[in-house]
């Protein structure tokens, strides 16, 4: 019995150690998080407005966090549902925890890095993508979908063998690319103003094609 503990003890024990290293790591992330934290000033206004060094700090966070979640693998599906049955299953955890605490890590360094709490980063996300974006859409007067469109009528233009044609074509997609929208009802006519201007931002660092698979 002394010989098998040998051998298998160390083999249980060593997953056990290979879990804290990444645990670790996320708590320090956590512990500048919260300093930060502390020693933010940030209170979230009464009116809705948008400067550019707070979008600056804000899309530094996104793009941080886009990164972040595009080189995470926490392969949770191998996750194992129930109880650990062997040490197969037990050998596999410690790569799965470190694989979901590095993308967690890597999103509260995100807002350090950013200077941005996740109290502000929320609020402006909801002013940019909820409030701004979200009803322009939902209006049909999104400049991203307006480009969009124009580059499909310019495209149909070059297919078009009648002159006329084509260069009516090219005329209204000129003007769907010059057209400005007015800002959502309700919304900051500055911070709109300032939105149209980093809308490649905005597109850029949307997370839209990005699936968080990190718990919440």
């Amino acid at each position: 019995m002394a010989a098998v503990c040998v051998v298998i003890v160390p083999r249980a024990i060593a997953p056990g150690l290979r879990m804290m290293e990444p645990i670790s790591r996320m708590k320090k992330s956590q512990a500048e998080l919260e300093q930060l934290e502390g020693g933010s000033t940030w209170k979230r206004p009464a009116r809705e407005t948008l400067s550019p060094e707070q979008l600056d700090r804000f899309f530094e966070v996104r793009r941080r966090i886009d990164a972040s979640r595009r080189g995470a693998d926490p392969h949770l599906d191998r996750l194992p549902r129930k109880h650990v049955r062997s040490l197969e299953e037990l050998r596999q955890v410690p790569d799965i925890i470190e694989g979901v605490s590095e993308a967690v890590r890597g999103e509260l360094d995100a807002y350090v890095a950013g200077r941005m709490t996740p109290e502000e980063y929320h609020w402006v996300g909801r002013i940019v993508y909820a409030r701004w974006r979200g009803a322009l859409k939902h209006a049909g007067s999104y400049p991203a979908a307006l480009r969009a469109a124009a580059a499909e009528v310019e495209s149909a233009a070059a297919r078009e063998p009648d002159r006329r044609v084509r260069a009516r074509l090219e005329a209204l997609a000129e003007q769907m690319r010059g057209r400005t929208p007015d800002p959502p009802e309700g919304f900051d006519p500055e911070t709109h103003r300032l939105l149209l201007t980093r809308l490649d931002d905005v597109e850029r660092w949307s997370l839209d094609d990005v699936e968080s698979r990190i718990p919440r």
